[in-house]
């Protein structure tokens, strides 16, 4: 019969750890952004404007990444 236990001694290969230490970095830098762009939600289209931000591009990033 075939052994169907697979080898819980060996590691994963360090790409595999690469790949997961990226992902785990790029959603807190997502938090960041929700949380930037919720900053700049609070503001008014005036003080948007005179940063050069449209309300739109603010709400579409909110929603993108929540």
């Amino acid at each position: 019969m075939f052994d169907l236990d697979p080898n819980t001694q060996s590691y994963p290969p360090a790409s595999t750890l690469l790949l997961f230490d990226r992902a785990m970095r790029i959603q807190a830098v997502r938090a960041d952004i929700v949380v930037a762009a919720q900053q700049l939600n609070g503001l008014t289209d005036h003080q948007l404007a005179e940063l050069g931000i449209n309300r739109s591009d603010v709400e579409e990033t909110i929603n993108r990444y929540i």
